[in-house]
């Protein structure tokens, strides 16, 4: 991929970035800009599947579809935003389609056209390797600053979808798993407990047992000790 450069607008102070490819080097920052970006009491649902895990995995499947707003300012943090994309295709169907996975711009550049200048480069990308006709995007219905962007964006065919999820404990269907689990965990680290101290006990008898071997040997019993043969000599 090309890399970038973009500016802010005229009539702020003058901060510029450069869109291009992630690189492995990246990878730390990037997880750190969404965990500090998605967070529990604003956006649950993204902050429970954010996790380092879901950026290297993307990285190593679809590289070519992450990217990063690296700041040209030595100053300051130098990754300032990022999108995480894949494409689908459907056997059978002549369609392709982009997927805006993940997109987050650091709440210190906020306005700042990182975010639009990430996805404008994703899709360019996207059109121009694989042929997609249809870009799509999900984000928490009460983010309504993402909501506004996309549509500004022209995402403007909203197809509701409906997240669900329950606390298993709580859950009369399945907690009785949770139970089972947990006791099937303490009795796991009872029984590595006691391994550990069998191990420990039997080395202990092992160390005794070459100790005492050593000192019953015949060469042992044999070898006169140096105040016996003193007293021998005086005989």
């Amino acid at each position: 991929m090309e890399t970038k450069k973009h500016s802010s607008h005229a009539n702020e102070p003058k901060r510029s970035f450069t869109v291009r490819q992630m690189e492995i080097d990246d990878l730390a920052e990037v997880y750190k800009l969404g965990e500090m970006s998605f967070k529990p009491d604003l956006w649950p649902m993204l902050y429970r599947s954010w996790d380092e895990y879901e950026v290297t995995t993307l990285f190593n499947t679809d590289g070519d579809y992450c990217l990063v707003a690296e700041n040209d300012d030595e100053t300051g943090d130098r990754i300032v935003g990022f999108v995480l994309g894949t494409v689908i295709s459907k056997p059978g169907s002549a369609w392709s389609y982009g997927y805006i996975i993940w997109l987050c711009a650091h709440p210190g550049w906020q306005r700042e056209g990182v975010a639009s200048d990430l996805v404008d480069s994703l899709v360019e990308i996207m059109v121009e390797e694989d042929g997609i006709r249809i870009m799509m995007a999900d984000t928490d219905p009460e983010n309504q600053r993402a909501v506004r962007f996309f549509q500004k964006k022209g995402f403007t065919d909203e197809k509701p979808h409906l997240y669900l999820s329950t606390n298993l404990e709580h859950n009369d269907h399945y907690k009785e798993l949770i139970i089972a689990s947990r006791e099937a965990a303490l009795d796991a680290e009872y029984l590595k407990r006691i391994r550990k101290l069998a191990e420990d006990r039997s080395s202990s008898n092992l160390a005794k047992n070459k100790k005492k071997k050593a000192t019953n040997s015949p060469q042992a019993r044999r070898a006169p000790t140096k105040k016996k043969v003193a007293k021998k000599r005086d005989k």
